[in-house]
């Protein structure tokens, strides 16, 4: 399995690879979906599922591993390395697992963009980015879990040089890249890759910010109007001048 960081992928000029069937699509938004058709065992599911409740309340290189396998109550010790190997592939198995979810919403809201016969701006781009992430912090028990680990191991030093995400999964994030492309080709290459990384740290960074505060607000839903204001006058800012194009 090819892995990556998901905030070098947006800006990796290969095409995504070709997968063994088409990805589910539809109408965007959280599907109740079935475990049992992710291929892992009973066990490794419920090892994936405490280790990304540690992870999320203790740190992602805080939690010692053996304590992650009592608290899913396997007697076998060696459990967890039978099933992935090392921490790494443990986030990494954790991380996919839930973006292949989040891929299949993305994409859904980029169809309805794309369908809705009116000329496409940056605005709707940066909303159908944002929104799924949003849609699983309020519609699944596993979201709010899931985007602290995320901002993890997209900041962590000790895991920022490692490959984490499949590729696959993460077809959505390049046809955001291409929309953005489209709708400003006079931005140099080089500058539209910069901000686009920066566009997919702010997301990441400030909502896990508002995951963590959110229990101590009154307000449920983060301020996505302001955030999506935020990321689209940073994409679409000035070109820095005597900037060459780069194709």
């Amino acid at each position: 399995m090819k892995l990556k960081q998901a905030r070098t992928i947006i800006v990796d000029e290969h095409k995504p690879p070709a997968q063994g069937k088409a990805a589910k699509r539809g109408s965007p938004g959280v599907e109740a979906t079935d475990d049992n058709g992710d291929g892992l065992t009973d066990t490794a599911r419920r090892i994936l599922e405490i280790a990304e409740r540690l992870f999320a309340e203790q740190g992602v290189e805080q939690v010692a591993l053996r304590q992650i396998v009592v608290e899913s109550g396997q007697k076998n010790r060696s459990a967890l390395h039978y099933h992935f190997g090392s921490r790494e592939a443990l986030v990494s198995h954790l991380l996919n697992r839930r973006l292949h979810e989040i891929n299949r919403i993305r994409n859904g809201y980029l169809d309805a963009l794309e369908q809705r016969g009116t000329p496409i701006d940056i605005h709707g781009v940066v909303d159908a980015t944002i929104r799924p992430l949003v849609d699983v912090v309020l519609q699944t028990d596993w979201g709010t879990n899931y985007l602290q680990v995320l901002a993890q191991t997209t900041f962590s030093p000790g895991l920022l040089s490692k490959g984490l995400v499949d590729r696959t999964a993460m077809s959505a994030l390049y046809r955001v890249r291409e929309h953005i492309y489209q709708l400003f080709p006079n931005v140099p290459r080089d500058v539209m890759k910069l901000r686009m990384v920066w566009f997919i740290d702010t997301v990441v960074y400030a909502l896990a910010h508002w995951v963590r505060e959110r229990g101590k607000r009154s307000r449920s839903e983060p301020p996505m109007e302001e955030l999506i204001d935020f990321c689209a006058a940073a994409i679409q800012g000035p070109t820095p001048p005597g900037s060459a194009r780069k194709r």
